[in-house]
C-alpha cells in the first residue's frame, strides 16, 4: 500500500471508531486512536474486532463489511473475521 492508502484505510478505521463509539469501551477507543495515530493499522483492526468479540457487541451489515473489507485490502488472516464471528448483527 502506498502512503494515499494508508491515508485512506486510516480514515476509514476512524469512521468506524465514530460509529462504534456507542458501543466500545473507552480504555479500547482510546488504545484503538493510538495505534491508527501510529499507523498500526493492521493492529487497530485486529484490537477493534477482539474487542468486540470479548463482549459479543452487535454489529451492523455496513460495519462488518467495512472491516472486512479492510482485512481483504490490507491482506490480513482470518483473526478479525473469526473475532467478529461473536458479534451479532444489530
Amino acid at each position: 500500500m502506498d502512503r494515499a492508502d494508508y491515508e485512506d484505510v486510516a480514515g476509514v478505521l476512524r469512521s468506524l471508531l465514530i460509529r462504534l463509539d456507542d458501543r466500545l469501551p473507552g480504555k479500547g477507543l482510546n488504545l484503538i486512536a493510538e495505534f491508527i495515530d501510529a499507523n498500526e493499522l493492521g493492529l487497530a483492526l485486529e484490537q477493534m474486532a477482539d474487542v468486540l468479540s470479548e463482549e459479543e457487541l452487535p454489529l451492523t451489515a455496513g460495519e462488518r463489511a467495512d472491516m472486512l473489507a479492510l482485512v481483504d485490502r490490507m491482506q490480513m488472516g482470518d483473526r478479525v473475521p473469526r473475532a467478529l464471528s461473536f458479534c451479532p448483527d444489530r
